[in-house]
């Protein structure tokens, strides 16, 4: 987390998550559009990874299908069931009475151990 908080600034960050997809050809499955991702134009499978500072994983979740969005990978994954139960903070202890939680993009639900960035509405006038 130290090395996260030189880097970035942000105190207490346990690692940074994202998803990607993996194209694949179409499945020979009674249902191949549940792999077909429409944002690529083909078929994929999704992997999600979650990697320390110096970019290396930590976890990796694969083999969802293509059509799933990042919410639901997360939701439907074994880090997501370990930490709604467990917190990150069996694995590294907070600082100054704040847990540990993951860096990730707008794909995500913002929640207690996830950090998306903000999301600015076009009509808001500073």
């Amino acid at each position: 987390m130290e090395s996260f908080k030189q880097w970035c600034g942000l105190p207490n960050v346990h690692g940074a998550m994202d998803g990607n997809h993996i194209i694949i050809s179409e499945p020979q499955t009674f249902f191949p559009k549940d792999y077909y991702y429409h944002k690529i134009g083909n078929y994929s499978i999704v992997v999600q990874a979650i990697i320390n500072c110096n970019k290396k994983i930590i976890v990796l979740c694969v083999g969802m299908l293509g059509s799933v969005n990042d919410y639901r990978v997360l939701h439907r994954s074994t880090s997501y069931q370990h930490v709604q139960f467990h917190g990150l903070s069996d694995l590294n202890k907070g600082v100054d009475g704040v847990l540990p939680y993951l860096l990730s993009d707008k794909g995500y639900p913002l929640i207690c151990w996830v950090m998306t960035p903000f999301k600015r509405k076009d009509n808001i006038k500073s």
